[in-house]
């Protein structure tokens, strides 16, 4: 995959995260039960692309 095509990605993938987050923050989505949260199916990931540095959630 080129350089440029990860960043498309990558900007994306900003976008959808910050509109999840401005949805909860909104209250259009429950809250996260403490108890579940042993069974997430969340992945972290560090991306660093040409001096840039990138961190997400999957």
């Amino acid at each position: 995959m080129s350089t440029e095509k990860k960043e498309k990605e990558i900007i994306e993938e900003e976008k959808v995260l910050i509109s999840f987050l401005k949805t909860t923050k909104e209250g259009k989505y429950a809250k996260v039960e403490e108890t579940s949260l042993p069974y997430s199916r969340i992945k972290e990931e560090t991306i660093i692309i040409e001096d840039e540095y990138y961190y997400g959630t999957r």
